[in-house]
């Protein structure tokens, strides 16, 4: 693990690997551990750099609001600081947002893009996602972060892989108790303006998008939308995963990463 200075922030990152950048980004109330599964498979083949995003593990909480182009611009100082020109990226829920946004703005710093378990915004009622969002807000201010560990784990996982793996659940929860609420809220209320829909005509990178067939929160029809206006774009639907798909299928979501990003 490593600390970089980048967009007057600390980041906790940590590069391991060889070979072409590959970046990962992690879902709201998480960190770069959610992605523990895909290391040993792709570090193989490429320089794997994960980080924690702002107001999240160890990572600067700077005060909100937070904005998805406050995320960008992290990220390409990120970028700059390790002196990385190009990278694959891979972003899931939140994460795929913060991908979005980065292939509209700064595509020529993208060589591949994956989009997992995400949201474009369309279908979404903002007011009532905001609404949702403040409730939330609301027990975490009275609970702190114990409370939303859960409930998110029962959106995160289906009901049977809860059931088995009560360590890898144990590892997800502590991550999400150890959220900063500061930083969770400020993402939190970022999260309803999120509306890339009408943009996603205009990227241009090779693009696969992945979700779990059974993910309720950012179902297959989301997936399914996002795909079909990125030209190009092609979509796989991961059997008996829900929202952490990667997590919870690691060994078919590896594969296919793999096979998009050109390792046969």
């Amino acid at each position: 693990m490593q600390t970089v200075r980048a967009n007057g922030l600390d980041f906790r990152c940590d590069i391991q690997g060889s070979g072409p950048w590959l970046t990962l980004a992690h879902s709201l109330a998480a960190d770069l551990s959610m992605w523990d599964a895909q290391m040993e498979a792709l570090t193989p083949h490429f320089t794997v750099l994960r980080y924690d995003l702002r107001g999240h593990g160890g990572s600067s909480v700077p005060p909100a609001p937070y904005s998805f182009e406050m995320l960008v611009a992290d990220q390409l100082a990120l970028w700059d600081a390790l002196s990385i020109a190009r990278s694959h990226f891979l972003g899931l829920s939140m994460g795929g947002m913060l991908g979005q946004h980065l292939a509209l703005g700064a595509p020529q710093r993208i060589e591949r893009l994956v989009l997992a378990s995400t949201s474009s915004g369309k279908g979404v009622n903002p007011e009532a996602l905001a609404k949702l969002w403040e409730q939330r807000l609301a027990q975490v201010a009275a609970e702190g972060m114990q409370a939303m560990v859960e409930p998110t784990l029962g959106r995160w996982f289906t009901e049977p892989f809860r059931y088995t793996e009560p360590e890898v659940m144990a590892q997800i929860g502590a991550a999400i108790a150890a959220t900063p609420p500061a930083g969770y809220a400020a993402c939190g209320r970022m999260i309803p303006s999120m509306d890339t829909d009408g943009s996603l005509p205009q990227i241009v990178l090779p693009t696969l998008v992945l979700v779990g067939e059974e993910d309720a929160g950012t179902p297959p029809a989301m997936a399914e939308s996002i795909a079909a206006r990125i030209p190009g774009a092609r979509l796989e639907v991961l059997p008996q995963a829900s929202h952490l798909a990667n997590v919870e299928q690691a060994d078919l979501f590896n594969a296919l990463l793999l096979a998009f990003l050109g390792v046969v």
